[in-house]
């Protein structure tokens, strides 16, 4: 079985030697009976466990790489410390990468699908006067399904950055202890109980010794400050995420009260005005946060994660622009064509963390030292004996294209949904016309539900299966969504021509 290869690694079939003459024989010996094993790569890579493998090959050879004299993995302290920063510091286990990857997974999708439909109503918006009896749907209600995406996915970033944890949080502290009664040593290092003390309070203590308490709430700041400082990164994750999620927030009071209607029309204006420029403010804030933490001030180095920074806090001073344009009714159509290029800007950011999420690079724009923990684009390495280093390519990028396309499926799906619930060409008898309203509004989120069936289902299987028919089943699933996608735009131009003929029959 696969699992029994894992058991086995190569480095196990080497002893220790106690002469020069039987190191040399034990090591041609122990060569030529690895040589003559066969390679399993392809058929692990097959089975799908080729993260499972690497997890594990990581977390072995960080342990028998030790620096004590004599064969290598000695036991001591020494030998048990990962490299501070590397892949197996941050990702300890199977669990912990499989955690990060289906979060940053969750955070790059939301915000991508957000964003367009922020897109889409902003332009809109440009021209409501056209849009008669869909505008609002069009309008209010595509920012109001971008919203919940942007609140997901801002929530899913703050808890991600509250409850960061890495190897020495995996119990390898007790491991270094154990270790260290063995050889005769201090049980507690100095070091380790001075930034233990420094970070550590009663309420983040493991209960049982290997499992840490985790947080839900996301404004829990000392918890996630103090954490982030004892991992040596920093209070920019964070506060980027925060941000982000405080500024949702702040739109969305205005938003409410829009639809709402709880207050009079003259002070629904200024309740718009300022909520949207205070969540403006803290969008822009929370791309500059990004920026600190990619280095964008103080270097050069023009990565994905730099230039993702940069597109979205360019993106949120263009909604700056446009909240403070939107004082003036004057300027609306300039207000919104802000507002809009901003949240293209918005996209093109989101997509380069899809794009990052496809090279493993789970710290996004907003958590850089998960990224580039391998290879050059941030990807594990597989070392292959007699072979130059591998990249372990997870994903293609025509399957994070897909991904996009998944949810542009689902936010035309939306957009076509809300427009039947406004259509009112069904309404000579109540009854037929409820029913047929539910209907068609039904047919119209079907695409966005099989939209998200699949986003979800590429949140596990992230590579195509190249066992048929499953083979044959994933790729025609991707061409449906696109043809779905075609389909439900044409509907929506189709309804917004109606409107727009009718309101200039009025």
């Amino acid at each position: 079985s696969p699992h029994a290869v894992l058991s086995v690694p190569s480095t196990s079939l080497r002893a220790r030697p106690d002469s020069v003459g039987e190191r040399a024989s034990v090591s041609s010996e122990t060569r030529g009976s690895v040589q003559e094993l066969p390679d399993l790569m392809d058929r692990i890579h097959n089975m799908g466990l080729s993260e499972e493998y690497q997890a594990y090959r990581e977390r072995y050879l960080g342990w028998r790489r030790g620096g004590a004299e004599g064969v290598s993995g000695e036991l001591n302290a020494v030998s048990l410390e990962e490299k501070k920063g590397g892949w197996g510091y941050w990702y300890p286990t199977i669990q912990e990468w499989q955690w990060k990857r289906t979060l940053s997974y969750w955070i790059s999708v939301t915000f991508f699908e957000g964003s367009l439909f922020f897109t889409l109503s902003s332009f809109l918006a440009c021209y409501s006067g056209h849009l008669g009896h869909i505008r609002s749907a069009l309008t209010t209600w595509g920012y109001a399904a971008g919203k919940v995406h942007y609140f997901a996915c801002t929530y899913l970033m703050c808890v991600e950055t509250i409850n960061m944890t890495n190897a020495d949080d995996d119990g390898s502290q007790g491991k270094r202890r154990q270790i260290r009664k063995l050889n005769g040593e201090p049980e507690t290092d100095p070091e380790e109980t001075e930034s233990s003390d420094a970070s550590s309070t009663a309420e983040d203590e493991c209960r049982d010794g290997s499992t840490r308490k985790f947080y839900y709430w996301p404004f829990h700041w000392r918890t996630a400050l103090s954490n982030l400082k004892r991992l040596g990164v920093g209070p920019w994750p964070y506060l980027a995420s925060v941000a982000y999620f405080i500024g949702v927030w702040v739109f969305a009071i205005g938003l409410i009260c829009e639809l709402g209607g709880f207050f009079p029309e003259q002070v629904t204006y200024w309740v718009i005005f300022w909520t949207f420029l205070v969540g403006s403010i803290c969008f822009t804030a929370g791309g500059i946060f990004e920026c600190i933490e990619n280095g964008v001030f103080t270097t050069l180095k023009l990565d994905q994660g730099y230039c993702g920074a940069v597109l979205n806090t360019v993106g949120g001073a263009l909604f700056l622009g446009g909240s403070l344009m939107g004082y003036s009714e004057d300027l609306a159509f300039e207000a919104n064509f802000s507002f809009g290029v901003g949240s293209l800007l918005f996209a093109f950011g989101s997509a380069v963390m899809i794009l990052m999420w496809k090279d493993e690079q789970f710290g996004l724009t907003f958590l850089a030292v998960l990224n580039n923990l391998g290879g050059a684009n941030g990807r594990p390495l597989l070392e292959r004996p007699g072979e130059p280093n591998e990249k372990n390519n997870t994903f293609s990028r025509r399957g994070a294209v897909f991904i996009m396309i998944y949810c542009m499926t689902g936010t035309v799906s939306v957009y076509d949904f809300l427009c039947v619930l406004c259509d009112d060409t069904y309404q000579d008898t109540k009854d037929a016309s409820y029913l047929r309203t539910v209907e068609r509004a039904f047919n119209a989120l079907l695409p966005c539900i099989f939209a998200h069936m699949m986003l979800a289902l590429n949140a596990g299987v992230y590579k195509t299966p190249r066992i048929a028919p499953f083979h044959q089943l994933y790729v025609a699933c991707r061409w449906i969504a696109a043809i779905m996608v075609m389909n439900s735009s044409a509907r929506v131009i189709e309804a917004i021509s109606i409107a727009s003929r009718e309101h200039a029959t009025e």
